[in-house]
């Protein structure tokens, strides 16, 4: 049993002191090119994979053994068709043979820090030091080549021949292994480096982190700021982890490579085939790590400066019938110097209900939420005749809501000279209290107080200017009247009419009582109900006065007593 040793020293960046049994050697160079004082140079390509090495002290003999070149090539049959059982026993014979001398060579060679592959096996045979002993296989291999010959010409082999060949084998195994060299265990580190290579960590993948800074930067744009803020730091921390775990799988990788590397080179004399290398020396992670730091950041930074705001404060009316919750909005930027406003002079004659989708009248209240313009807008529908007027330096207009002008009205008017406006509207949030709210929503610079708004809300019986609540004597609320329905679950507005009507009342009492006798005659229940539902719907939708119901109790207590008398729900 052979001894040995091996030590790799770091003297310098560059130099490396080899120790083993055969001695001492030194290895100069880095990435690209490294020359050993053993005679051996390797130069590569950093990061490519690609190798090429050779050694000044490997001398290639111009005649070597030609049977012992003939035995380490492969010989394979040409023909594709189909194999009887004893040309494929023939075939089967000629894998064994060549697969066992192949392995003996490689373990001599291995042994004396000749590190090749079966494919370059020929080759490495061809080596001057090593044709004294090749010289002693001659007679064996030209048995083997024989045989195997054999085997392919005709398809089968005697059974003396295979007796001859396997007697080959035996002793070309034998005289290997009792020729191997001291450096035996550079099999074994060839398949450290390459494991060392197959065990390089895989590059992390920031798209989820990308994502979860997307999906951040949304969510702020929505102006939901604790939410986005904490996808944001979800995704800043998983990509930064993912790149600290990165960095320390490769730097003990490069240290485990770097270590089977040397190990290697201390054993090898003559590199026939490449060894086994990284196919990537380096990458452009952190590179990477930052662009997607900066895009995310930059997407963030848009999503907030873009993100929607809402001017605005509202509060409900404790009792009372009505009073003023003023909300004021933050002005969403400065004039500039010199900077021309629009002009709004063509409003001057229009109705409001016309020119509420106009942009250019949009303009001047661009400070005012979505939800809040479109309320505002709502109560537009009906307007006096006179439409938009000028007053004092302002452009005033007014309207409400249909079927609601006592109740839902909205005002506004814009400055002529700076070309903004405000707001005021009202709006019933419980019909059977009286509670209400009047919402305002105005510039900073441009006060309710000192516009023609002041005197609508006098003239509306609001409370005054001040943003406190202003104590009113109560108004009882009608008494509730004996209907159909239980009262005290109303909610539609149709609902809370008759509840508060005495007339209406009565008429659904009525109503009610004729349906019963409809509902029995009728001869078609299905169609019946169809027809129940969608006049019920057409009240719940339509119906907000008090006249469109006395209409709509009239129609429906004449057409129920025709069911009634002819049971026909088709012709009613």
């Amino acid at each position: 049993m052979g001894w040995g040793f091996r030590k790799s020293i770091k003297i310098a960046p560059g130099l490396r002191v080899n120790l083993s049994k055969s001695g001492i050697s030194t290895s100069i160079g880095g990435k690209g090119l490294t020359y050993n004082t053993r005679g051996r140079v390797t130069a590569s390509i950093p990061g490519t994979g690609i190798r090429f090495t050779h050694s000044m002290k490997a001398r290639r003999t111009a005649n070597p053994v030609r049977s012992v070149v003939a035995g380490s090539s492969r010989i394979d049959s040409t023909t594709t068709d189909r194999l009887s059982k004893r040309e494929q026993a023939a075939r089967d014979f000629v894998a064994q043979v060549q697969s066992r001398t192949t392995d003996a060579l490689l373990q001599y060679l291995l042994s004396h820090g000749v590190y090749v592959r079966r494919d370059e096996l020929s080759e490495a045979v061809t080596l001057e030091e090593h044709q004294g002993f090749l010289e002693t296989l001659n007679r064996e291999f030209d048995a083997t080549t024989k045989s195997i010959k054999l085997a392919v010409d005709i398809g089968s082999i005697s059974l003396a021949e295979k007796e001859k060949a396997m007697l080959a084998v035996y002793e070309i195994e034998r005289k290997c292994s009792a020729n191997l060299g001291e450096r035996g265990q550079l099999a074994s580190e060839a398949v450290s480096l390459a494991n060392a290579v197959v065990l390089w960590p895989k590059s992390p993948n920031f798209v989820a982190p990308f994502l979860a800074g997307l999906l951040g930067s949304f969510f702020i744009f929505l102006n939901s700021f604790p939410i986005g803020l904490v996808f944001l730091a979800v995704g800043f921390g998983y990509g930064l982890f993912s790149l600290k775990s990165f960095s320390k799988k490769r730097a003990a990788a490069i240290e485990a490579f770097e270590a089977a590397n040397a190990r290697f080179d201390s054993l090898l004399e003559v590199e026939i085939s490449p060894r086994p290398a990284l196919a990537e020396a380096d990458d452009l992670m952190r590179e990477k790590a930052i662009a997607f730091v900066v895009l995310t950041v930059v997407i963030a930074v848009l999503a907030g400066y873009h993100r929607t705001q809402d001017g605005h404060q509202e509060a409900a009316v404790p009792s009372g019938t009505e009073a003023i919750v003023a909300s004021a909005a933050n002005t969403v930027a400065q004039e500039q110097a010199g900077s021309q406003h629009p002009d709004f002079s063509w409003l001057v004659g229009k109705y409001p209900s016309d020119v509420a989708t106009d942009k250019r009248f949009r303009a001047a209240f661009n400070h005012i939420s979505r939800a809040d313009w479109k309320k505002f807008v709502d109560r537009l529908a009906v307007n006096d005749a006179a439409g938009i007027q000028r007053k004092d330096g302002y452009i005033v207009g007014e309207g409400c809501k249909a079927h609601l002008c006592n109740s839902d009205n909205a005002a506004f008017v814009i400055n002529a000279t700076t070309g903004r406006g405000d707001i005021v509207f009202r709006e019933t949030v419980d019909y059977s209290s009286g509670k209400a709210v009047v919402k305002s929503v105005t510039w900073k610079d441009l006060p309710l107080e000192s516009t023609p708004l002041a005197d609508w809300i006098q003239s509306n019986n609001n409370a005054p200017m001040s943003a406190a609540p202003v104590s009113t004597a109560p108004v009882s609320a009608p008494a509730t009247q004996q209907t159909s329905f239980d009262c005290s679950k109303a909610r539609s507005d149709a609902e809370h009419l008759v509840c508060n009507d005495p007339e209406l009342a009565a008429d659904d009492v009525e109503l009610a009582s004729i349906y019963a006798k409809a509902k029995a005659a009728a001869t078609d229940q299905i169609a019946f109900k169809v027809r129940t539902r969608a006049e019920w719907n057409y009240r719940e939708q339509t119906c907000h006065d008090r006249e469109c119901l006395v209409r709509w109790y009239a129609d429906q207590k004449t057409a129920l007593q025709q069911i009634a008398e002819t049971g026909n729900v088709a012709g009613n």
